[in-house]
């Protein structure tokens, strides 16, 4: 180890990842240069598709418009978008392809006004602290879909689409 590496540097260095555990040679992840490139694939309103193989399951990104002059990343498994996707209480093997999100049943506002009016205890019974997990298809770009893809995947393929 040089004096300037300290052992987290080295350890990346050798091959392992942030947990210290070996790298898995088996698994196939997009590089940063393919997600940039990927990404500036889909920048324009118009842009083709990407199809993506991950973990066994075909994954299209493609650009929407979702209101007046907004366009959005959608993600489609198998070629489908299912609302029970996003709504269901049980988890499901689709949910981790999708942009997660989880909010509060009450506001802060809200919460704060319950609490005021029924007191701390009741209101905790009541449930002010409650959330509920949503899952979305939709992402603000296709750099952050593609990092998700990346992170949550063991494999993640580009599938080249033949030229018409």
């Amino acid at each position: 180890m040089h004096s300037n590496q300290t052992p987290a540097t080295t350890a990346s260095a050798a091959g392992t990842h942030r947990n210290n555990s070996p790298a898995k040679a088996d698994a196939k992840r997009l590089s940063k240069a393919q997600i940039a490139a990927l990404a500036s694939r889909l920048s324009a309103p118009y842009a083709s598709p990407i199809n993506l193989m991950c973990d066994g399951r075909r994954i299209t990104l493609e650009i929407r418009l979702v209101k007046a002059l907004q366009y959005r990343v959608m993600t489609f498994v198998d070629g489908s978008f299912k609302g029970a996707w996003s709504f269901s209480e049980q988890a499901l093997p689709e949910q981790k392809f999708l942009r997660k999100s989880i909010i509060h049943l009450y506001g802060p506002a809200k919460k704060a006004e319950l609490i005021k009016r029924v007191g701390k205890k009741f209101a905790l019974t009541l449930g002010v602290d409650k959330t509920r997990t949503l899952f979305w298809p939709d992402w603000p770009n296709a750099k952050a879909a593609l990092n998700h893809l990346n992170k949550v995947c063991e494999s993640v393929e580009l599938i080249e689409e033949a030229a018409p």
